[in-house]
């Protein structure tokens, strides 16, 4: 069961992604580059505030060290691959989640290395590894969506055809892809929780509240603020498990990471849930 949840997940990835880049085009994701306040925004809240959070959460609850590493590895990944279709359930702005997660992505192979560092908690003397999983990441998660993008560009007619057809069927890709996430992070959530868990969880509200409030001290939109907040709570929890498990050579690390995949999957279902009630009520009104 194991094996063909893993081989079906990056498959299932695609054709999610492939269906946010319907729902864009080349402007809109260049548009969020030409006015990078809400984009420099949330990149400081993802990329500095969540990681340096992570570290005092850590002292807070008193973790181990190796926990401490895993908690910080999964404040310091890039956004999660499936980020961006999240953001569009959201009502966010779907355009901005987009080009949060090339950033954070494309960055991350050297990004990650420096917050351990800097943390004083690792030394990575190579980084060669964390740069072939990051392209593999661009493989799955962008590269599918800038070609949704490059159709609904110069193809509009043919996506607006298509997108109809795929977009129920990514939805049940979509409820697959949590439901898998549970079903295999189940037994070490159980095991770990009550030692890691509670900073776990804490480190997720942390985004959320970080992200709202960066976003609106910085006077953003409603769409904007929560797809910050959907970048900044969804962490690319399988980058966490490679640096964990391949370049640290410690498979420990990894626990805070498999129950963040939990937590944010939930905390994004949320998201979800009452972004469209808001919708819902603004339309009846």
């Amino acid at each position: 069961m194991t094996e063909l949840l893993t081989a079906f997940l990056p498959l299932g990835l695609v054709l999610l992604m492939f269906v946010v880049g319907l729902r864009l085009s080349l402007p809109r994701v260049a548009n969020a580059f030409l006015y990078p306040k809400a984009l420099g925004t949330g990149l400081v809240v993802q990329m500095i505030l969540l990681p340096a959070t992570a570290f005092i959460l850590a002292r807070l609850f008193m973790l181990s060290e190796p926990m401490t590493i895993g908690l910080v590895l999964v404040a310091a990944a890039p956004g999660g691959v499936t980020s961006n279709y999240i953001a569009h359930l959201a009502c966010a702005d779907v355009a901005l989640s987009a080009a949060m997660t090339l950033v954070t992505t494309v960055l991350s192979a050297f990004s990650i290395p420096l917050v351990l560092m800097l943390a004083g908690l690792a030394d990575l003397p190579s980084i060669a590894g964390l740069a072939r999983i990051s392209m593999m990441m661009i493989g799955v998660a962008l590269v599918p969506m800038v070609i949704g993008m490059a159709l609904a560009t110069w193809c509009p007619d043919w996506a607006k055809r298509i997108t109809p057809i795929l977009d129920p069927i990514s939805k049940l890709v979509f409820a697959t892809v949590v439901l898998a996430t549970f079903i295999q992070n189940w037994e070490p959530m159980t095991v770990h929780f009550a030692s890691v868990g509670p900073a776990v969880i804490g480190l997720n509200l942390a985004a959320l509240v970080l992200a709202w409030g960066g976003g609106h001290l910085m006077g953003l939109g409603s769409g904007r603020r929560r797809a910050i907040m959907v970048e900044a709570s969804l962490q690319n929890v399988a980058v966490a498990m490679f640096v964990a498990g391949s370049l640290l050579q410690n498979p420990t690390l990894a626990i805070p990471a498999l129950i963040y995949a939990l937590a944010m999957n939930v905390s994004a279902l949320l998201q979800i849930s009452l972004a469209q009630r808001g919708s819902l009520s603004t339309a009846r009104v």
